[in-house]
């Protein structure tokens, strides 16, 4: 196992994509770099000997501060664990990953596969049989499988078949006293009071009671998941670090459907982008794969890159398709003719259709170089809200930009929106270039949030709370109490305290050391 202590060796491990949250290098004694469970368990062990707090670093790509050690302690970066050893009732798959040899564990019956957490999508749509694959696909193509459990990740095609936790069926992980936890999908469900009881692999019996807050029925990924009657692996998905380090992940497995074809739609009016949309996610059941969306300054922000967008279009959708319905390319033609497209373009093969997902992902890449480029960092909302609602939010995203583009009138794009409106989670970004610009724009992403929390909805649909704060009334507060409330914090902090007694884990996700 390596380990680098030097601080030049150290400095790509305190921040993350986002570029907001810094933590000091003279607070971080080493990352550590195991590469596999006994090397976790040792780290583990070592630190909770000596008392010493541990951050959880995947491939950096998060932009909430999950990874950031901002307390110090040592890092455990899981870039290397990527191979697994060989299991009954399994066929051992190896292959070349970015970080070196890899592995993967395929069942018998080909319906799951055991992963380790180090394993970027990448690699995994590399290494799995060509007839298999993973349906969640984050815009993040590098981050890692650990990660994405971590924060209960999606993306485009999580419309049809949902996000990362609907994959899951069963996760090994590490606790902070290197003890182990392996549990499958219904074998530790809460029971009428709300509690769950487990055993680790030491024979230690755990009890913990779920938040009994009430979650927005909405696509979600803010704060510890709770519902009655719920499974211990879901309180673990999207559990930021919290508890422990995933060493082994078993995923559900899919089959290709067919041929994806892909379409992107333009308009000169958002109005008949967005009723696109209300038509197509009718159509799910048909094969309706994913449905995203573009503003017009999110089309001219990425113009120079793709010149072939007319002048005067103020929106587009983009949309992935399975071929299994025949029928279904003539019903979206009829569909863009309804609602006014004025062009269209359609990729019919495997190429055509890669480059259209370079198109979906150009904005977020040409985004975050923009920023970088002035100095700036994102600062993009990740809400999501119910259906009946959807409208007024987005009526809300345009008076929120268009007052931030009167406080600072200058030439260039203010504010983009773009994103999964197939699950009426539409990101708004704010592109700001000076120090005034980003204390005007935290002042308005708070009025957005509210706004998005009257409505019913989250805050966080797919990227986790992380290290975020908002300053509300001249008091800084964790982001995640704006939905839960104190109480709501407070009981997670039980809950933590029954996996990490000792509070060494990823202080600060979710939870400010200060409730601790």
């Amino acid at each position: 196992m390596d380990i680098k202590r030097e601080k030049e060796e150290i400095l790509d491990y305190l921040t993350d994509e986002a570029n907001i949250h810094h933590a000091p290098v003279d607070g971080v004694g080493a990352v550590y770099f195991p590469e596999n469970e006994k090397d976790i368990i040792q780290i583990m062990q070592d630190a909770s000997s000596s008392k010493t707090r541990i951050s959880t670093s995947g491939a950096g790509t998060g932009i909430t501060g999950s990874r950031v050690p901002i307390h110090g302690g040592i890092v455990i970066s899981m870039e290397r664990m990527i191979q697994l050893r060989p299991k009954d009732g399994y066929d051992l798959i190896e292959f070349q990953a970015m970080a070196g040899k890899a592995s993967i564990l395929i069942s018998n019956n080909r319906k799951s596969a055991i992963v380790p957490p180090g394993l970027t999508l990448i690699d995994l749509d590399n290494g799995l049989p060509h007839d298999l694959f993973h349906p969640p696909d984050p815009t993040e193509r590098t981050s890692q499988i650990g990660g994405n459990v971590a924060t209960n990740a999606s993306g485009a095609r999580g419309f049809y078949y949902g996000s990362t936790r609907s994959r899951v069926t069963g996760l090994r992980m590490v606790m902070a006293s290197g003890d182990l936890l392996q549990i499958n999908r219904d074998e530790y469900l809460a029971n009428e009071d709300g509690e769950i009881q487990f055993k680790t692999e030491a024979g230690n019996m755990l009890s913990i009671k779920i938040p009994d807050y009430e979650m927005p029925d909405v696509k979600n990924a803010a704060g510890l998941y709770s519902q009655p009657g719920m499974d211990l692996v879901d309180l673990l998905i999207g559990s930021e670090g919290l508890f422990g380090i995933f060493s082994e992940i078993e995923l559900a497995m899919e089959e290709l459907p067919g041929q994806i074809l892909a379409d992107i739609a333009f308009f000169d009016d958002e109005e008949q982008a967005i009723a696109l949309a209300d038509d197509l996610r009718l159509l799910k059941a048909r094969g309706i794969l994913s449905i995203e969306f573009f503003n017009s300054t999110a089309l001219d922000f990425i113009r120079e890159e793709f010149p072939a967008i007319k002048e005067g279009m103020k929106s587009a959708i983009f949309l992935e398709m399975s071929t299994q319905d025949k029928e279904m390319t003539s019903v979206l033609s009829s569909l863009l003719k309804k609602h006014g497209s004025q062009d269209d373009w359609f990729a019919g093969n495997r190429i055509d259709n890669m480059a259209m997902k370079e198109f979906r992902h150009a904005l977020p890449d040409k985004l975050n170089a923009y920023l970088k480029q002035h100095g700036s960092y994102k600062m993009g909302t990740d809400f999501a809200v119910p259906p009946e609602v959807f409208v007024e939010l987005m009526a809300y995203y345009h008076d929120i930009g268009e007052l931030f583009q009167s406080q600072h009138p200058r030439d260039g794009v203010h504010y983009t929106m773009m994103g999964h409106i197939g699950n009426h989670h539409v990101h708004f970004n704010f592109i700001t270039h000076t120090k005034e610009e980003q204390a005007s724009a935290k002042a308005l992403y708070l009025k957005l949030a509210q706004k998005a929390i009257a409505l019913g909805g989250t805050i966080s649909a797919e990227h986790g709370v992380g290290k975020k704060t908002v300053l509300v009334e001249g008091r800084e507060i964790p982001y995640l109490e704006l939905m839960y409330g104190k109480t709501g914090l407070m009981q997670i902090v039980e809950i933590k305290k029954i996996f990490d007694p000792d509070l060494l884990l990823n202080i600060g996700n979710m939870v400010p050391i200060g409730y601790f």
